[in-house]
């Protein structure tokens, strides 16, 4: 009798902590920490810590960060929802577009950008903040997606989908879309001690390889237009980009690249950075975080 009851005293013990063991993984798996964010989708990875924004799957592990690496605090959850508008302060219409922007800064599972195209400068403005590098991004995004046309206010979301910048519900039911279908991977930037920022991407089955951008922006600026369709007019603009640069490639595997900021984008003071991985080189994006400038350089 005494083995017998010692043998179920055992039995209740292990089966005691497989329930709580259970428990536990349900809380972990569910991803939300009692967040009130958005739930469109399980295709993003969850966030660092809870209620840090949209919940989602784990979509790899990344590489095991080496110890002489600091972590750079990321600004948005780990794989936020990326929305580029292109603007330019030479449009009547963009300014809308300019402010629903402004608002889309708020979430912290968005990361908002705002790229001034240099079009417009010609009917008596010039865009201080435009860049024919941005007019070359947004007609690239046409043609991968089949469009000779560009046109302000335009936003693309996740790379993939294209609405009119200033269409309050076009741009949110392109996010629910986005959420839908995109699958997103965590990634990590990285300061060495010497002083080299490194960006870590994770062992993923990404199909197509991947490009990635380094973008400087400004988190606000204000402009008082003197000519053209907005003259006398005070334009507030958001994530205004300053600059864009090609870092490198991602293929698939654990990948680290060294994030090299130029001289001329250091010199135009930013406040921010952020990283973008389009498959191909403007094909749907993967892979996004952002954070400060100053934690970098």
């Amino acid at each position: 009798m005494a083995i017998l009851s010692a043998i179920l005293l055992v039995l209740g013990l292990v089966l005691g902590s497989a329930a709580a063991r259970a428990q536990s993984l349900d809380v972990d798996l569910d991803g939300t920490g009692g967040s009130t964010g958005p739930r469109f989708g399980q295709s993003l990875v969850a966030p660092n810590s809870p209620g840090a924004g949209s919940p989602g799957v784990d979509t790899g592990p990344l590489a095991a960060p080496k110890q002489e690496y600091t972590p750079i605090i990321l600004t948005t959850v780990p794989a936020p929802m990326v929305v580029e508008l292109f603007t330019s302060e030479g449009c009547s219409s963009c300014p809308p577009a300019d402010a629903l922007l402004g608002e889309l800064t708020q979430r912290q599972y968005v990361l908002p950008l705002s790229f001034h195209v240099d079009y417009w400068d010609y009917i008596g403005w010039k865009d201080r903040f435009a860049d024919p590098v941005f007019t070359k991004r947004q007609r690239a995004y046409a043609e991968a997606q089949g469009s000779s046309m560009v046109y302000t206010p335009q936003m693309i979301v996740a790379g993939a989908i294209d609405v009119v910048g200033s269409d309050r519900k076009a741009v949110e039911k392109a996010l629910k879309k986005a959420y839908t279908r995109n699958t997103m991977y965590r990634i990590q930037v990285m300061r060495e001690k010497d002083g080299r920022v490194m960006v870590q991407f994770p062992e993923a089955p990404i199909g197509v390889p991947a490009t990635v951008w380094l973008v400087t922006y400004q988190k606000s600026a204000e402009s008082h237009v003197k000519a053209g369709e907005n003259a006398g007019r005070s334009l507030m603009t958001y994530n205004v980009v300053r600059s864009l640069q090609k870092v490198g490639m991602w293929y698939g595997p654990a990948t680290e690249i060294e994030l090299k900021l130029n001289p001329a984008a250091k010199a135009n003071s930013p406040d921010a950075c952020a990283i973008i991985a389009n498959q191909a080189e403007h094909g749907p994006i993967i892979a996004a975080a952002a954070f400060n400038f100053t934690k970098a350089w």
